[in-house]
């Protein structure tokens, strides 16, 4: 019959056709040793039916037939090719074994390879040793690994590429030893440069991962030929290398660049499985493709419906750890996600819930529903959960500043229980979470300082340090013993800090209220090394900082690296006349701000300025100037146009107070006017603020009505077409056109997307004479419920500006700008029932005064992609919110492309200066990107965490913001303020309401015979009863301790605290000598 084993080698001689001698040939590579399947396979036939199944579990000899290949030899022993069969065919480990001990002697490299495929599928589909044949098994198991290792060693074995691939394959999946695959690897790398299958060299590389045997040589090699013949591999064994190669933590860049190209061309072939497990590979081995992951973005969002849990929550898992932060997918996922969370593992839906607060997708339903769900699943059978699941899902929490009362008791519980198995940072970003939600729970936080003292302060590094500072200072936990232990281990690196790290260090040790003078010492030496490398914030950070400390030598030098005192560090003025013209597309604050900079230093410049005039645009919003250096760096002055405020309020929506802060309370702020150079914030108009600077801008130099339509790069210069048809010629461009840039449109930047941060935000102005509003007179103050805030500021000295935000969805949001009568009747029913003013404030706002806009900002500009290698030297950037636009949450968009224009202007300078007016302008664009990128991303970041923050129940907490150079409890003060009933009704006090708090909170307090902590403030409503701030005993002693123990140790707290009283007192006196002495 067709392909029958038994046809005789002497069977009558025809004339053969095609087929015929296509058989012919599979059966002499039949008896050559190759099995039936590989040699028809190899013959271009199809495969044979298998053989009927046995009656017994006996092995099947066939007769004794003499002719043909399939025939027994040496008596009732099978042929090699039967042998083959029987092992392929067997029905249990049982089975194979015993054929593998019967014919051992007779076994060669097919057999084995047979061997152990049989076994690898077997043990995979779940057969074990039953409780009473499981030493024999064993044992035979054993028998087989050992005759395996014989046969690989032996370089006289026929085993060849495709038969160790299988080995190892089938090895890894039934179980092979370490000894085992130390012998395959060396004999694969014998045989490497005869493996060209896509199969064999995907097999090989997932295998060794599987097993976790990380062999360098042997992972190296394989790259190369992974590498050479990538483009003949199917999806499957993409996917399976990509895995290996990232499992084993080989991430090999030319591999993995050459399996991006594979994979994107494939990308339809893929099942979800293999799309999945290839993004999570790529993920994992940090080759982070853009335009593969945006492929398998569009891929993913055509067949969601198709992704079982464990696919998504892999998929999600790989895009998040790729810092992918697609906002379209993520919106997709989040749909998609709630169909999936009763079949996800504990993993998979921690997994799943850290990637979406990682990417910054944080709604508060999705984290409700994952809340609940990991809650029951911790409370039905908590030992699924591991120490990194407990981590990941605090953290993912806490980021997303969403509070679940029962999921954080069940996180708080399993932490004590498991608190050994944690690693440090793990710790240290669980108890990290507990802080941010304001969840200070007892147990936990002694345990873990307990540990951290114990076992982990050698395993610190600088963010840790500075995390675990925060959050023990937050929970009331800073011990003595804790702070020195922390003080002591951040001294011994400081010389290795970078520069954030040591800004987070000295910020978070000296706000936590105490100073440990050798770490400030230490602290102090990077300071000086590290000092032309900190960004103003920064230096403002570290100024009050050692101040706080009493380094007072260092907070010079901070002071004249903040204020201009290294202005020669660019050296003289030099010739930029050759330079060419710079064309900036933008002329509101940034593009203004840059051409007052760069013609300050000499440039020809030229703006384009959509706008038919400066008229043309409304009079806009109050800004908040912060960046006081930028302004003083252009010759602006501004000060006269300051609406100041010198107080600033947190209500609730009952009007009670729970936070203030502001110059009117600080020790030494109280005396600043409103004149240039006082280094108060100025609260201006936008559209007065662009006057400001527009006027220093040289006359002509602004083309009104030119909006810029596209450009082309070239060699030195860029030709820029505008909308009208006029061309321009410039030796730079500079896109300075706001968040819907058309320079960055036209950059086509990879994965550039706007990202929706669910919230629509509505400004308004009232003048005096519609409403006069006390409140906001020289004040700011804002008003939050957990889910609405307002916030409201002088706007001038005769207007109040307002801005209110509430989560809603992207659609919404934009038909509220459409229609302003529906935007006003929904603010209003949001704040009804607030206090006053604010429900007058919003009716009396007339419509023409207010408008909304849903609010966006981008991800992380990477320098990298806005600058690629081969553009490395294209005369395009880009300042202001078309570089990095950000929430405005922390007021920082107009500051940051001031500072972006000053800082445009001095690094072109420099450029001009080393390299000539060519090849400087290629010098200094990546350095000024760079330099722009890592400043401003802590405040997109910071801005975008803000604007979750407030629209949270972390609002409602008490004393959010500290009060530098506060000489007073706050927790105390608001506590008596709630008390005594002042809040916002007070407004119109004829002794003003920050004369008031002082008078009646800060100075004359309520007396008590005892110190109330903040639970006592929670308990009497100051606050959402899930966050609880429990104040501690400065000692690891439980309840039970004896009486006299525990009086020793509060003896010693008392001394502790008295000592650091009259420290501070001391330091007090020292300046105030130290002052009368510079006066004299």
């Amino acid at each position: 019959g067709d392909g029958d084993a038994t046809a005789t080698a002497t069977a009558k001689k025809k004339k053969m056709g095609k087929k015929e001698r296509a058989k012919a040939r599979a059966r002499a590579l039949e008896v050559g040793g190759m099995s039936r399947a590989d040699a028809r396979a190899a013959c271009g036939l199809g495969a044979t039916p298998a053989p009927a199944a046995r009656k017994t579990n006996a092995m099947t000899t066939m007769g004794t037939t003499t002719g043909g290949s399939g025939g027994a030899r040496r008596g009732n022993a099978p042929s090699p090719a039967l042998l083959t069969a029987n092992v392929k065919n067997a029905r249990s480990l049982r089975e194979v074994y015993a054929l593998r001990d019967e014919s051992a002697g007779r076994m060669n490299h097919i057999h084995l390879s047979a061997v152990w495929t049989s076994v690898g599928r077997m043990r995979c589909d779940g057969e074990r040793a039953s409780s009473s044949d499981g030493d024999g098994m064993n044992d035979a198991h054993e028998r087989l690994i050992a005759h395996t290792i014989e046969f690989v060693r032996d370089e006289r074995s026929k085993m060849g590429g495709r038969e160790l691939a299988n080995v190892a394959h089938g090895a890894a999946k039934g179980g092979g030893s370490e000894e085992l695959f130390a012998a395959l690897a060396k004999a694969i790398e014998r045989h490497l440069g005869g493996i060209d299958r896509g199969q064999e060299l995907a097999n090989i590389a997932w295998a060794f991962a599987k097993a976790d045997y990380k062999c360098e040589r042997l992972f190296s090699a394989l790259a190369r030929m992974a590498e050479r013949h990538a483009e003949r591999f199917n999806s499957q064994e993409l996917t399976n290398t990509c895995w290996a190669f990232a499992s084993v933590g080989h991430a090999d860049a030319r591999l993995f660049k050459a399996l991006a190209r594979c994979v994107e061309r494939r990308l339809g072939e893929f099942n979800t499985q293999g799309l999945s497990n290839t993004a999570w590979g790529f993920a994992k081995s940090g080759f982070v493709d853009v335009g593969l992951f945006r492929a398998m973005s569009q891929k993913a969002q055509e067949r969601l419906d198709d992704f079982n849990a464990q696919d998504f929550s892999n998929l999600i898992y790989a895009f998040a750890k790729a810092g992918q932060y697609d906002a379209k997918l993520f919106t997709t996922l989040a749909k998609h996600a709630e169909r999936h969370l009763s079949a996800l593992n504990a993993q998979g839906l921690t997994n799943t819930v850290w990637s979406f607060s990682k990417c910054g997708h944080l709604d508060a339903e999705l984290f409700s529903k994952f809340g609940r769900s990991i809650e029951r699943r911790m409370t039905a059978n908590a030992s699924e959960f591991n120490s990194q699941d407990i981590a990941n899902t605090a953290w993912a929490f806490g980021k997303a500043c969403h509070h679940d009362e029962k999921l954080f008791a069940s996180l708080a519980s399993l932490s004590e229980r498991c608190l050994a198995d944690f690693n440090t940072q793990d710790l240290v970003n669980t108890t990290w979470a507990f802080a941010k939600l304001g969840r200070y729970d007892a147990k936990l936080f002694v345990a873990a300082r307990k540990s951290i003292l114990d076992h982990r302060l050698n395993d610190l590094d600088a963010p840790n340090i500075a995390n675990i500072v925060w959050t023990f200072d937050q929970a009331s936990q800073l011990s003595e013993a804790l702070f020195v232990a922390l003080a002591s281990a951040a001294e011994h690196q400081a010389d290795n800090f970078n520069a954030q790290d040591l800004v987070n260090v000295a910020w978070t040790f000296a706000n936590s209220g105490q100073v440990n003078d050798a770490l400030f010492t230490a602290l102090a030496r990077s300071v000086k090394r590290l000092m032309d490398e900190f960004s103003d914030e920064e230096l403002n950070n570290l100024e009050w900082a050692f101040t706080t400390a009493g380094q007072h030598s260092v907070v010079k030098h901070l002071k004249q690296q903040r204020h201009g005192a290294n202005n020669e560090k660019y050296g003289p003025p030099v010739d930029v006349s050759k330079c060419g013209r710079v064309i900036i597309a933008g002329g509101g604050i940034g593009g203004a701000a840059a051409a007052v900079a760069l013609q300050s230093k000499g440039f020809d410049v030229i703006v384009l300025e959509s706008d038919e005039s400066f008229d043309a645009r409304a009079q806009g919003y109050g800004l908040t100037v912060q960046a006081q250096d930028a302004i003083q760096a252009m010759g602006v002055d501004i000060s006269q146009d300051d609406a100041p405020s010198t107080s600033h309020y947190t209500f609730d929506a009952e009007g009670h107070i729970i936070g203030f802060f502001g110059e009117a309370f600080g020790a030494k702020s109280r005396e600043r006017r409103e004149v240039q150079n006082s280094g108060r914030f100025i609260h201006i108009p936008r559209q007065v603020l662009r006057s400001r600077i527009i006027e220093a801008v040289q006359p002509g130099t602004i083309r009104w009505n030119s909006k810029l339509k596209s450009f082309v790069a070239r060699e030195n210069g860029v030709s820029v077409a505008l909308t009208d048809g006029t061309e321009l010629d410039g030796a730079l461009l500079v896109g300075s056109d706001g968040i819907f840039s058309t320079v960055r449109r036209h950059l086509d930047l990879p994965g550039d997307r706007l990202n929706y941060v669910g919230l629509c935000v509505v400004l308004g102005i009232v003048d005096e004479k519609i409403m006069n509003v006390p409140l906001a007179h020289r004040r700011i103050f804002e008003t939050v419920d957990g889910a609405t805030r307002l916030y409201a500021m002088p706007f001038t000295t005769t207007s109040t500006m307002w801005q209110l935000s509430f989560p809603c969805s992207e659609e919404t949001a934009r038909q509220y700008t459409k229609d302003a009568t529906t935007l006003k009747e929904e603010i209003v029913r949001r704040c009804a029932q607030w206090h006053d003013p604010v429900p007058d404030l919003l009716r009396n706002t007339p419509l023409d005064c207010m408008s909304g806009y849903p609010v966006y900002d981008r991800e992380l500009l990477d320098p990298v992609l806005l600058r690629p290698t081969d553009e490395s030297k294209r005369r395009v950037t880009l300042i202001g919110d078309a570089a990095h636009p950000m929430t405005p949450f922390k007021a920082q968009g107009a500051n940051q492309a001031m500072s972006d224009a000053v800082l445009l202007a001095d690094t072109l300078v420099d450029g001009v200066r080393k390299h000539g007016p060519n090849s400087g302008f290629d010098f200094a664009l990546p350095i000024f990107e760079q330099k722009m990128l890592s400043r401003s991303s802590r405040m997109v970041v910071g801005s975008r965490e803000k604007a979750k923050e407030m629209h949270s129940p972390l609002a409602l907490q008490p004393a959010r913001k500290a009060q530098r150079e506060a000489e007073f409890d706050m927790q105390k003060t608001l506590r008596v303020l709630r008390e005594k009933g002042i809040g916002a009704q007070n407004a119109s006090d004829p002794r003003g309401l920050d004369d008031l708090i002082e008078t009646e909170a800060i100075s004359s307090p309520l007396d008590s015979t005892s110190d109330h902590t903040a639970i006592d403030w929670m308990e009497q409503g100051g606050g959402d009863s899930q966050g609880k701030k429990v104040v501690f005993e400065d000692s690891e002693a439980d309840e039970d301790a004896p009486e006299a123990e525990m009086k020793d140790k509060k003896r010693k707290t008392h001394e502790f605290k008295k000592e650091k009283k009259a420290k501070k007192a001391k330091k007090e006196k020292k300046e105030k000598k130290e002052k009368k002495e510079k006066k004299e």
